[in-house]
């Protein structure tokens, strides 16, 4: 004799089984997709026995937990669907239970399509869900040390990148992402109604919708990350609380915490100079110029003593002319250039070497190596 079932019973017995089957084929559902859907339905309502029969029914086949997972991850994003698009998923609701229903089953006439509605609208959603989640075009860009590279990219817009840089283009239906890994880069953004577009780089997330900018990201070298705007309008967040605007002729600093620094007023050459071959440098340590000439190539300009690195220049100078910068060195700094051993070495003037001017010098920033 078949055995009541206990009232904890819950999730599909050898006969529910077989009505479980027969819902499903007029829902053109899965028996074990069915089942977990609702199980999920009623994942808030089970007591201690019941939640003990999910536990059973979850180990006797791998296929019914990986039907559960697929229903949880389906569900989250369901809440995520646009109204005029989950309207077109809208399941019937199933008609009443007649009273010639046994009570033992009746949650089973009416949870299977309660189950089989939310199933196909969430398994609709997953659908939407995820064509909108997967990129169109992913590309990988990089460039060696001296090397510069210009990027057309499908949607209009361009990337110039700079020496020693890697970055990441994914385009996807609704927005536009660029993950800048290291070095620097010029954008010039196509504007788009809708469709955003936004450059990564380590704590920064730069948005634009339609503008030339650059980001900079030498936080290995000098620990900073940098964006600066020639034209339009850009949003800087740092780890998704501090944020500031940026128009055109404005710049912004960060370190590697995502700390920002006050907005700051740029010269109109002054954005990716290297665009044209030059290095723009405003008072700044000597070593600290020279190893950003060191990332374009190898200047053969040596700075032993920490009291001449600490000496402070300002200019526009030429990566391709470096003899011209070493020639022209002595006129702005108290140093002399030495050639010894196939190098010239940067040191202090005859003048001041019982002079040395450390003490009244600032610290020196960390140059690379």
């Amino acid at each position: 004799m078949q055995q009541p079932p206990s009232r904890h019973d819950f999730g599909p017995s050898a006969q529910d089984e077989a009505d479980l089957r027969a819902h499903a084929e007029d829902a053109t559902q899965d028996p074990v997709a069915l089942a977990a859907a609702t199980w999920f339905s009623r994942r808030h309502q089970l007591d201690a026995g019941q939640q003990a029969a999910f536990e059973t029914w979850l180990a006797q086949d791998v296929a019914h937990g990986r039907a559960y997972a697929a229903m949880q991850d389906t569900h989250r994003q369901v809440r995520q669907i646009p109204p005029e698009i989950a309207a077109r998923w809208k399941v019937a609701p199933a008609a009443p239970t007649t009273p010639a229903v046994q009570p033992r089953r009746h949650w089973l006439r009416g949870w299977p399509y309660a189950a089989a509605a939310m199933l196909a609208l969430s398994v609709a959603a997953g659908g939407y869900e995820w064509s909108q989640q997967q990129a169109t075009f992913t590309q990988s860009y990089a460039t060696q040390r001296g090397q510069r590279l210009a990027v057309n990219l499908p949607d209009g817009s361009t990337l110039t990148l700079d020496t020693a840089t890697r970055l990441n283009v994914s385009l996807y239906p609704r927005r536009r992402e660029v993950q800048l890994l290291q070095g620097e880069a010029m954008f010039q953004v196509q504007a788009k109604q809708g469709l955003p577009f936004d450059v990564l780089s380590g704590p920064l997330n730069v948005t634009v919708v339609g503008t030339q900018f650059s980001v900079r990201n030498t936080l290995p070298y000098d620990g900073n990350l940098r964006v600066a705007v020639q034209q339009g309008h850009v949003r800087v967040t740092a780890n998704g609380q501090s944020q500031v605007d940026l128009l055109a002729g404005q710049g912004v600093q960060a370190d590697a915490a995502g700390q920002l620094s006050s907005i700051s007023h740029l010269p109109p050459d002054s954005v990716a100079p290297w665009r044209n071959g030059r290095v723009i440098v405003d008072n700044l340590p000597l070593g600290q110029v020279l190893a950003e000439f060191e990332r374009y190539g190898d200047t053969g300009l040596v700075v032993r003593d920490p009291a001449v690195a600490r000496l402070r220049i300002g200019g526009s100078f030429s990566l391709t002319q470096l003899d011209g910068f070493a020639a022209a060195l002595p006129h702005l700094l108290p140093v002399q250039v030495v050639r010894s051993n196939g190098r010239s070495e940067i040191r202090l003037a005859p003048r001041l070497q019982d002079q040395r001017p450390s003490a009244q010098l600032p610290a020196p920033l960390a140059a690379p190596r």
